[in-house]
């Protein structure tokens, strides 16, 4: 079965849901969009921008796992 994606007005929204019910559900299922999809866009496209700007740095994987070490060793020696 194939999935494919649409943007729908919303002025046309409900015919078009009419229209897919229309079909069995074995040949077609209406699958509920993204609803987190905008707030994600928003919230990566800022942090581009920090990392961009130097705001906003990265690590390797390395530097990162030395880091956790350093930190649960800190944390059992109390």
């Amino acid at each position: 079965m194939a999935t494919i994606k649409l943007k729908v007005s919303d002025k046309i929204l409900d015919k078009v849901i009419w229209l897919l019910g229309q079909f069995s559900p074995n040949d077609l299922q209406i699958i509920e969009g993204d609803t987190e999809y905008g707030a994600n866009k928003t919230y990566l496209q800022e942090e581009l921008a920090r990392y961009e700007t130097g705001e906003a740095g990265s690590i390797s994987l390395e530097d990162l796992d030395k880091l956790l070490e350093d930190q649960i060793r800190k944390h059992n020696m109390r």
